[in-house]
């Protein structure tokens, strides 16, 4: 699934590498959200965030909860100069 996904759009993967590395090297305190593939679901406040996670299938997470763990981050420094995964 990732091979067929990536294909059409590594140009977009090209630059989502480099603008990574471009926050990496900052000085600044960053943490990288990457949320599994989002729904429009309500807000659970009941997902998994992690720098791995075990994933299988085709695994969601809405994007009320996505917005819910990113606000949340900006008081809680458990992922700076991380990245967070973020699934149900």
């Amino acid at each position: 699934m990732r091979l067929m996904i990536r294909l059409p759009l590594r140009g977009i993967y090209a630059d989502k590498v480099a603008g990574e590395a471009h926050i990496r090297d900052s000085d600044l305190d960053w943490t990288l959200v990457q949320p599994v593939q989002l729904t429009n679901g309500r807000l659970t406040r009941r997902y998994r965030a992690g720098e791995r996670l075990p994933l299988w299938g085709m695994v969601t997470i809405s994007r009320a909860d996505t917005a819910h763990f990113m606000v949340d981050q900006l008081t809680d420094p458990r992922y700076i100069k991380k990245v967070a995964l973020l699934a149900y």
